[in-house]
């Protein structure tokens, strides 16, 4: 069923099933809590417009963009915190290494002045929280994709690079069954930052 929206001329529609859950949401007005890598193919972006309006993401897929084009990499993830979308990263798994290799992280330059996110109203997002946050899910991911380890690329800006290096030090993936652990997370390059378009 169509619905209004306060503020926005644009059509809206909802299942009515769901109206209750909406009036419950608009009564809380309190942002979803934690972190979480998305897939560039979520329904939460299935609508890029309506993405940018509502979030100020302006998301695009670069895996058909030749190489020396692409700004955030091949396949980048949105990263998901506390109801924002804070950045983007593109990573690549090394199975034969059992290594997450963090090719790029980019994040959003509201979170890096510490001011509002220029859409969604749900007050400033402490950076700190936030590289906490990347850091779990790309723990969780490692463990996922059956990595024993992590490296870290290129972090625009650079100044967050060392925090989240540090961050993700503090992660531990779960060992694949029957492998014993080893260290969650290095900070070294390998080459990667050669790999990043600048």
């Amino acid at each position: 069923m169509e619905i209004a929206l306060e503020g926005d001329a644009a059509r809206w529609f909802a299942l009515a099933a769901n109206l209750p859950a909406l009036a419950a949401a608009a009564r809380r007005r309190h942002a979803a809590r934690g972190s979480a890598l998305l897939s560039p193919f979520d329904s939460f972006l299935w609508h890029r417009e309506r993405t940018k309006r509502l979030f100020g993401y302006d998301y695009r897929i670069e895996v058909y963009t030749p190489g020396h084009k692409r700004v955030h990499g091949y396949y980048a993830l949105p990263i998901y915190h506390d109801g924002h979308l804070v950045g983007r990263l593109d990573a690549k798994t090394h199975r034969a290494e059992r290594r997450l290799e963090v090719r790029s992280v980019h994040f959003e330059p509201w979170l890096v002045k510490g001011t509002a996110a220029p859409a969604a109203a749900w007050g400033t997002v402490a950076p700190e929280a936030a590289l906490a946050g990347l850091a779990d899910s790309l723990g969780s991911l490692a463990t996922f994709v059956g990595a024993s380890r992590v490296t870290l690329g290129r972090v625009v800006p650079a100044r967050l690079r060392a925090p989240l290096a540090r961050a993700l030090r503090d992660v531990h993936p779960a060992p694949a069954p029957g492998r014993a652990r080893k260290p969650a997370a290095e900070s070294e390059t390998n080459g990667v930052d050669e790999e990043i378009p600048v």
